[in-house]
C-alpha cells in the first residue's frame, strides 16, 4: 500500500480518478496540521506518506513550505510531483538531500508560450501606438515589423522553450537555442554553446529567457550579453529574474540593445514600487503570471495522475530532475 499526501483544496481534483486503485491511500493534508483519511481525522504515526504533490492549489494559497517540511517529517518518502517548472527554491534542495526524487512540471509551457508570443506581436505590431492613435482621436499610421523571418535566440529548450519555438515556427521564424546538453532538437534550426552566444545575440530579433536559475545561468544577462545584443532586438524572460543583472540591462535598454524588455521574473517579488522598471519606457513588467493560462491547473492534475500511474506501475514518472543540480556541493 503506498500513501500519497494531498492538500485539501486538491482533494477533489482527483475525485474519481484513483477509485479503481486499491494499492494507494489517499491522505489529506490540511493547512493547519492536520491529517484526514475518508473524512476522519488521524494521528501522523498512522501514516506513511511515500508520494507528495507540490499542487497548483499549494503554491496559490502559500502553503508549500508548511507542506514540504511536513513531508520531510516521514523518511517514508520517495517521490514528488511538484506543479514549478524551475526547482531553485531551498526546499526542493531539502527533498534532494533527503533522497527524494523530484519531477517537474509541464503544465504552464502552453501558457508561458502563448504570453510570450502575444507580448512578441505586441511589440512587432506597435500596438501601443494604434491605441495611442485611437485614446488621440487621431487617424494615423504607419508600418510595423513582421514576425515572418524573424530570428529567435531561446536560452533553454525544455518544455516551456520548445513550446515557444513551437509557436514563432507558425510564422516563419528562425530559431536557435542555447542549450546546456548542445543536443540537437527538431524543434530548433540551431543549437549553439556558450562560445558563440555573442554571435548569435547580434543576429537575434527575439531573446527568449526560459531557462532554470542555476550556477552557469544566474547573472547570465550582463554587460558583455547585453553589448553583444542586435540593435532593436526584443527580450523576453519568462523564466527567473536572477538571469538578469537589472542595471546592465537597463543600461542597455538606453543603446536600443535590447530595445525593450518584457519581465515576467524578478530577483525580488514582488517588485519594490521603486525599482526603474515600473515608469521605464521600454519596459514591460507583469507579475509572475506568465503561467496562469486558464488550462494549466487541470493539466497540472493530469501530468501528476499520469505520473502517479507510471510510479505505482513500475517506479518511472516522467520528467524526473537529476539531483546534482539541487544538492548543494560539499
Amino acid at each position: 500500500m503506498v500513501d500519497l499526501l494531498v492538500f485539501e483544496e486538491s482533494l477533489p481534483r482527483l475525485t474519481g480518478a484513483l477509485t479503481d486503485d486499491d494499492s494507494l491511500r489517499v491522505i489529506c493534508w490540511h493547512a493547519d496540521g492536520r491529517f484526514s483519511l475518508g473524512g476522519r481525522t488521524i494521528k501522523p504515526d498512522a501514516i506513511k506518506p511515500e508520494v507528495g504533490w507540490i499542487s497548483f492549489d499549494i503554491l496559490a494559497r502559500g502553503e508549500m513550505k508548511p507542506y514540504v517540511e511536513t513531508l520531510l517529517q516521514f523518511d517514508t518518502l520517495r517521490w514528488v510531483q511538484t506543479g514549478h517548472a524551475g526547482l531553485d527554491n531551498p526546499l526542493y534542495r531539502a527533498l534532494a538531500e533527503r533522497g527524494v526524487r523530484l519531477s517537474k512540471s509541464y503544465a504552464q509551457s502552453i501558457a508561458i508560450a502563448e504570453y510570450t508570443l502575444a507580448h512578441a506581436l505586441h511589440y512587432f505590431q506597435d500596438i501601443e501606438f494604434r491605441l495611442s492613435a485611437q485614446r488621440e482621436v487621431e487617424w494615423k499610421s504607419r508600418r510595423f515589423r513582421e514576425l515572418f523571418g524573424s530570428c529567435w535566440l531561446i536560452v533553454g529548450f525544455g518544455h516551456i522553450g520548445r513550446r515557444v519555438a513551437q509557436r514563432a515556427r507558425a510564422f516563419n521564424a528562425h530559431i536557435t537555442t542555447l542549450r546546456r546538453s548542445g543536443a540537437p532538437d527538431s524543434a530548433a534550426d540551431e543549437v549553439i554553446g556558450r562560445a558563440e552566444l555573442s554571435t548569435t545575440l547580434a543576429k537575434s530579433d527575439v531573446v527568449v529567457l526560459a531557462c532554470p536559475e542555476n550556477a552557469d545561468t544566474t547573472g547570465l544577462v550582463d554587460t558583455t550579453f547585453v553589448a553583444a545584443m542586435k540593435k532593436g532586438s526584443l527580450l523576453i524572460n519568462v523564466a527567473r529574474g536572477g538571469l538578469i543583472d537589472d542595471s546592465a540591462l537597463i543600461a542597455g535598454l538606453e543603446q536600443d540593445r535590447p530595445q525593450f524588455a518584457v519581465l515576467d521574473a524578478f530577483s525580488v517579488e514582488p517588485l519594490p514600487v521603486e525599482h526603474p522598471y515600473w515608469t521605464h519606457p521600454k519596459v514591460i513588467i507583469t507579475a509572475h503570471m506568465s503561467n496562469r493560462g486558464s488550462g494549466t491547473s487541470d493539466r497540472g492534475t493530469e501530468q501528476f495522475l499520469d505520473n502517479l500511474r507510471r510510479y505505482l506501475k513500475d517506479g518511472t514518472p516522467d520528467d524526473e530532475v537529476d539531483p546534482q543540480f539541487l544538492i548543494a556541493p560539499t
